[in-house]
């Protein structure tokens, strides 16, 4: 009699746990498929890949639930029906095994996904119906089958066989950057299908910037502008160039040593600015599986979008022009990534994930971005999601690795991006 009341006592104080904080198992995952990612080093648009589909398979369990949410099948491109529970089911439960599931599959690290869902297993087996609990692990298992299938039929597979980039050279095109010179990063991901753009040049700019020689030209007045920028970095802009930074891997040559350093990625930095948001306010599991599923879309097309951009534009980096026509020695202040310049990857995909953000959590929503602690760049505080997108695009002109003009054409195309997202599938 007294185990019973021990165990009677557990479940009770377990329920009212879960009541109260419901999403902290989702928070607490998609901080380990961050961490996974970038232990993993896969680029940025791969990664956008990688928290894109797990947050789908969640969010569809969740919304099986009677709630607001409404299935997103039907609204994603390609995406049919899904199975619907035939017995009764723990929603949350089923999500966190979908979200492990899905998740598994698409990392290389699988252990880590696998040794969490064995510990959530055995905590969450003893304080459930038997019966319940087999239910929601097999039906979270059959989402997360049906989205892996799904995420199957997108084009991945089939683009790593495509051609790599061909360097051409004429005088405006892109030329692999220092210090590795690299070639060109996924020059074919605009062959990824979309989630809710129609194509990927849906969003495209209108406006370009175009190479040009004139002095009286757009593209060589802001050319000469990311030059003075360069040259007069005072401390606050330095510090928001390497607090936005957000390179996966740079390299660092010490005389004969070269090393790199894996850091976040910018799509994987705006799921964490959603997990504080989230918690900050103590948002709803509905909520915040609604928030994160759409700010990974919106990431997700966001470099379907701005990828197709850099490589139909293919225009030249600030330090191959600068240094080939104005100025020899001068350097950006941060690393330049591997592929053209035009669009911004961090202007169009911040935008977008501030656009949907601010929808769905409020604009004016002040916090505290604790990101990048871990990588030596302590906090930045922010008045709204729409300040950080800012200053995140703008950070890339204090780098050294985007002309103002491109930032301002960016900001642009991500907002497009956003707002493409809440009116398919919120609006």
């Amino acid at each position: 009699m007294k185990k019973l009341t021990i165990f009677l006592l557990t479940v009770i104080i377990y329920s009212n746990t879960l009541a109260q904080n419901q999403a902290s198992k989702l928070h607490e995952l998609n901080s380990l498929l961050i961490n996974t990612v970038m232990q993993d080093l896969f680029n940025p648009p791969v990664a956008s890949r990688i928290y894109v589909y797990p947050n789908i398979a969640f969010y569809e369990c969740i919304a099986t639930n009677k709630t607001q949410l409404q299935s997103l099948s039907g609204k994603l491109n390609g995406l049919k029906p899904l199975p619907k529970p035939t017995n009764e089911i723990d929603n949350e439960i089923a999500a966190c095994i979908s979200f492990c599931y899905t998740a598994q599959a698409l990392v290389a690290t699988e252990n880590k996904f696998e040794d969490w869902r064995n510990e959530y297993t055995k905590t969450t087996k003893l304080l459930l119906d038997s019966a319940i609990w087999i239910n929601s692990f097999n039906y979270g298992k059959q989402i997360a089958d049906s989205i892996l299938a799904y995420s199957k039929t997108d084009n991945y597979l089939k683009s790593r066989g495509l051609m790599r980039y061909i360097i051409t050279n004429k005088p405006g095109d892109w030329q692999p950057t220092p210090l590795d010179y690299a070639q060109g990063l996924e020059p074919n991901w605009n062959t990824i299908r979309p989630l809710t753009l129609s194509s990927p040049s849906q969003c495209s700019p209108k406006q370009k910037l175009v190479y040009s020689k004139s002095k009286k030209s757009v593209f060589y007045k802001t050319m000469m502008q990311t030059y003075r920028i360069g040259k007069n970095l005072d401390s606050i802009q330095k510090s928001i160039a390497l607090y936005w930074d957000d390179n996966p891997n740079v390299s660092n040559n010490i005389g004969h040593l070269n090393y790199f350093i894996h850091k976040i990625s910018p799509g994987g930095h705006w799921i964490m600015i959603t997990k504080q948001a989230c918690e900050q306010k103590n948002i709803s599991i509905q909520k915040t599986a609604q928030a994160y599923t759409l700010t990974a879309i919106a990431i997700f097309d966001g470099f379907i979008s701005c990828w197709h951009e850099k490589y139909k534009t293919n225009l030249i980096r600030p330090i191959t022009i600068l240094n080939r026509d104005v100025d020899k020695n001068w350097q950006p202040y941060i690393q330049t990534p591997p592929f053209p310049e035009f669009t911004s990857g961090h202007s169009v995909t911040s935008n977008a994930a501030a656009t949907v953000l601010t929808a769905l959590l409020g604009d004016n929503f002040s916090f505290e971005d604790k990101t990048e602690i871990p990588f030596g760049q302590g906090t930045r505080k922010f008045s709204s999601f729409n300040a950080a997108s800012l200053e995140s695009s703008m950070s890339r002109v204090y780098g050294g690795i985007h002309y103002p003009e491109t930032a301002k054409i960016s900001i642009e195309q991500g907002k497009a991006i956003g707002k493409n997202v809440l009116d398919k599938l919120v609006y």
